[in-house]
């Protein structure tokens, strides 16, 4: 992942704009050239970046409320008279830092900076605006048996909730909104555009219900609805998932004779794993990290394995190794799953997920949709029971009001562009179309190749740039999605053309990853 850092310019550029469709509002002085090359010896994202940050109040009920600083990172427009209807772009998780995910997502988006500035916004309890970490497992507390760490996880977990208790209720999604129409209005912009990946289309939707009169246009990719509780369905959302590669594979004759049915074998895996725990002999391997080649350990438990997968599914690179790393598994090889679990890992970890933030979402936002016949009658992935995790952390987590109305289905008549992957774990292309149905003026997208958010892959980045420059969907010719392909399951194979995407799929967004072992969640 590239680092962070800008190099600065004048302010007074965005006072000189001139504005063909939107009147221009009274702005703030909050923003500054960020830190430069000399102050942090780091190389710049873009020219002419703009940091800053704005008070609001933590309870804006509350006029005694304290203070907090939403985190902003403007990139200019390139163009010198640019359109003043800028895109504001969120981050998933929930949890994750929009500011951070700028550095991996900003080129993806360099045909609309070409016109349009792009806006990142810490969301209060993310990144730099008011930040909401917990203590996690160590590497040594992940060599500990599996019943061991969930119990020190939920420890820690009970522990941050204690912590940020009075915060908690005012850490929800519609804060963020808010929050969103006050950067809004305080840069002096009348009309946005709003690209959410994952979670971060939930507190796109929101913004769409509580203000579309300052919404332009929305993008949502890998669409996380409001009405649902995501984590209920994350289990067999995976399993089809999984189940469609393992199709793809099988009708694929080389990576059939070379792998089989990968969820067989992965079944048979997980029991194996399952055997030598019961048997107080868990199964561990030391391997060379792929990337720095450093010695490391492993424990190979029902639960890390069914992680690993989880966490594969989210990126296009990590499923074309799935096939390989299960099947070799099954032979008893477990060095490439044990590279692929690092590789999972250290894509999860830079997303900077913060924790408090995300039991803050999950537990009051979805928790209560799920039964404990649902708990009871969930089939594991394996051997992960996702339902029973966020049942256990969020039975002790703080509690926040939310409107009676806030898990209604959002209606509105804003142009709307949704994007799905194929591969998609957590939030596939059934749950776009559930939103589409509300949405009037709505384009859905499903990349056959794609995983979880697709905004980098292939010719999208043409598309979203087509649909924020004409500020609808009609006329937008879609049909190139169809050549963002699976990748080809098997090395040198020829059975399946790849896309011409050379980019990683991995907006963590990411991020609803639900090992309590490695944080992160959608």
């Amino acid at each position: 992942m590239r680092v962070i850092i800008f190099f600065a310019i004048s302010l007074l550029l965005f006072g000189c704009k001139k504005n063909n469709e939107n009147p221009i509002i009274q702005q703030q002085n909050i923003l500054k050239p960020c830190p430069s090359f000399a102050e942090t010896g780091k190389p710049a994202l873009v020219y002419g970046a703009e940091c800053g940050e704005l008070l609001v109040k933590e309870n804006s009920a509350d006029i005694n409320s304290r203070e907090i600083s939403l985190n902003i990172l403007r990139l200019p427009a390139i163009s010198p008279a640019p359109k003043q209807d800028p895109l504001f772009l969120i981050q998933g998780g929930p949890g994750g830092s929009s500011v951070d995910m700028a550095a991996m997502v900003h080129s993806a988006f360099a045909d609309v900076r070409k016109n349009r500035d792009l806006i990142f916004v810490d969301q209060r309890g993310t990144g730099k605006s008011s930040p909401m970490f917990c203590e996690h497992l160590s590497d040594a507390d992940e060599l500990l048996p599996e019943a061991a760490q969930t119990s020190k996880s939920l420890a820690l977990i009970k522990i941050c909730s204690e912590k940020y208790q009075a915060q908690v209720p005012f850490y929800t999604t519609p804060y963020a909104a808010q929050d969103l129409d006050k950067v809004r209005s305080a840069l002096g912009y009348a009309k946005i555009n709003l690209w959410g990946g994952s979670y971060g289309t939930r507190v796109a939707l929101e913004y769409l219900r509580e203000f579309p009169q300052y919404t332009r246009a929305a993008i949502l990719d890998g669409v996380a609805p409001v009405q649902i509780a995501l984590p209920k369905y994350f289990q067999e959302d995976a399993l089809a998932a999984l189940q469609a590669v393992n199709k793809e594979c099988l009708a694929q004759e080389k990576c059939k004779n070379l792998y089989g049915d990968i969820v067989e074998k992965a079944e048979q895996v997980t029991q194996r794993f399952a055997q030598a725990q019961a048997a107080g002999k868990p199964i561990s391997i030391q391997f060379e990290h792929p990337r720095h080649q450093q010695k490391t350990k492993l424990l190979l438990t029902p639960k890390s394995f069914s992680g690993l997968i989880f966490m594969s599914l989210y990126s296009r690179d990590l499923t074309v190794l799935l096939p390989h790393s299960i099947a070799d598994a099954e032979r008893g090889d477990y060095r490439l799953i044990a590279s692929l679990s690092a590789l999972a890992a250290e894509q999860s970890s830079f997303s900077g997920i913060s924790e408090g933030m995300r039991y803050s979402i999950v537990c009051n936002e979805d928790a209560h949709f799920i039964s404990t016949e649902d708990i009871t009658n969930a089939k594991p992935f394996f051997g992960m029971n996702m339902l029973k995790d966020f049942s256990d952390a969020c039975a002790f987590w703080s509690k926040a009001n939310l409107s009676e109305n806030y898990n209604e289905p959002i209606n509105s008549d804003v142009p709307t562009l949704l994007l799905s992957g194929n591969h998609d774990p957590v939030t596939p292309s059934h749950w776009a179309a559930m939103v589409a149905k509300n949405l009037t003026h709505s384009l859905q997208v499903v990349a056959p190749g794609g995983n979880h958010s697709i905004s980098m892959e292939g010719c999208v980045p043409k598309i979203i740039a087509q649909f924020i420059e004409l500020g609808a969907g009609d006329g937008i010719k879609t049909d190139c999605v169809k050549n963002i392909l699976p990748l080809p399951l098997v090395l040198g194979a020829n059975e399946m053309k790849p896309s011409s995407s050379s980019q990683s799929s991995t907006i963590q967004t990411s991020s609803m990853q639900t090992s309590f072992t490695r944080s992160d969640l959608q």
